[in-house]
């Protein structure tokens, strides 16, 4: 079995967007839970030197945005300014989803095969496309997702290993381990 560039990354990243946006309902259902005051869960973070619950959001959604557009050849387009609400940040996620969805196998055809110039504030250089989708693009985006999984958990919301796994379509179904 062979796996194009599209199967690669575009079902992982739609389906990550799908887990985020439910991750968005986590933070603000802990709040409500906690008593916080609104926004609070957005405002977290593991450690002072790293991006908050929000800002996870719209910085996954921004580089996605710009990864996916380099790979089928288009100038990416400027970030927009997102407020960090919940709102703000489900509409966000499912414009990208939707970005992502439009995307079909040809736009990515022989991806993996050409050069990638990048700027700050990802990195500065030139990457192979396959360096650049396994080593850059795919890792990247994991990054963000994990993190924002793991900010909930050490807030202590209830989110595990299923909810960031999100929905599985097995053709054998097992259970989660």
């Amino acid at each position: 079995m062979t796996f194009s560039v599209f199967d690669t990354i575009i079902p992982g990243m739609a389906h990550g967007f799908a887990v985020l946006d439910t991750y968005l309902d986590h933070g603000k259902a802990f709040e409500e839970e906690k008593g916080l005051q609104s926004g609070e869960v957005l405002r977290a973070r593991l450690a002072p030197d790293m991006l908050t619950f929000g800002e996870q959001f719209s910085v996954v959604a921004s580089k996605v945005e710009r990864h996916v557009s380099f790979l089928i050849g288009q100038d990416p387009v400027a970030p927009p300014n997102v407020e960090q609400t919940y709102a703000a940040l489900k509409a966000r996620v499912t414009g990208v989803r939707s970005f992502l969805q439009s995307i079909t196998p040809e736009q990515l055809s022989g991806a993996e095969s050409r050069t990638y110039q990048l700027t700050p504030p990802i990195v500065r250089g030139w990457f192979g496309g396959a360096d650049y989708i396994f080593y850059l693009v795919i890792p990247d985006f994991y990054f963000h997702v994990t993190t924002a999984h793991d900010i909930l958990r050490h807030l202590g919301a209830r989110v595990g290993k299923r909810d960031y796994l999100g929905w599985l379509n097995m053709e054998h179904p097992g259970g989660y381990s």
